[in-house]
């Protein structure tokens, strides 16, 4: 007798399991494609602060936002592997592209060397050469003094963009760090 009642209460537990899985994977794969825009951010403060140091300015040529759209926008690339060229699935005859009942893609843009040529992100040695979900953009202030980085990017194509922002002062030939997340990632 108390196996069954065992049983009913693994039961329970299994479908609970079951029910919150997905929001789990929602949210971690999240915070996944929002780490992102962090390091990217990161990696051109690092680049910012290495011309502060010769120069004591931060660069004065502003760049982006680039790509121009964001990835979602851009149609990005089919989510699923084994996509073919024209963007069906295998055995799929309705056109969608990533097998998503919505037809959405996952929302990546390609890396497209061509993107990266303007003169400030030359000037910040800057371009991005694999798979990527954000829209980029330096912004300088006339002053020389300070900057703003910033990522936009609908990472799940949902029509919610998260935007990340790093605002860089320079103090006594150092750069200060701000970060902000809005909104933040899940």
């Amino acid at each position: 007798m108390w196996w069954r009642r065992l049983r009913y209460v693994l039961l329970l537990i299994a479908l609970c399991a079951i029910a919150t899985c997905p929001a789990a994977k929602r949210s971690c794969t999240a915070k996944t494609r929002a780490a992102e825009a962090d390091q990217l951010l990161g990696y051109l403060a690092d680049r910012v602060a290495a011309v502060v140091g010769s120069t004591g300015r931060v660069p004065p040529t502003a760049a982006g936002p680039t790509p121009e759209l964001g990835c979602c926008e851009r149609g990005g690339r089919p989510a699923q592997p084994g996509a073919q060229p024209d963007g069906r699935q295998d055995g799929r005859q309705d056109g969608r592209q990533d097998g998503r009942q919505d037809g959405r893609q996952d929302g990546m843009c390609s890396p497209d060397p061509a993107v990266w040529v303007a003169p400030g992100w030359r000037e910040l040695g800057f371009s991005i050469d694999g798979a990527y979900r954000y829209t980029y953009q330096y912004t300088p202030d006339p002053s020389g003094l300070s900057a703003t980085l910033r990522a936009v990017g609908d990472v799940n194509c949902d029509g919610k963009p998260s935007r990340v922002e790093l605002e860089l002062t320079v103090a006594g030939g150092k750069v200060s760090r701000v970060w902000s997340h809005k909104p933040p990632p899940e």
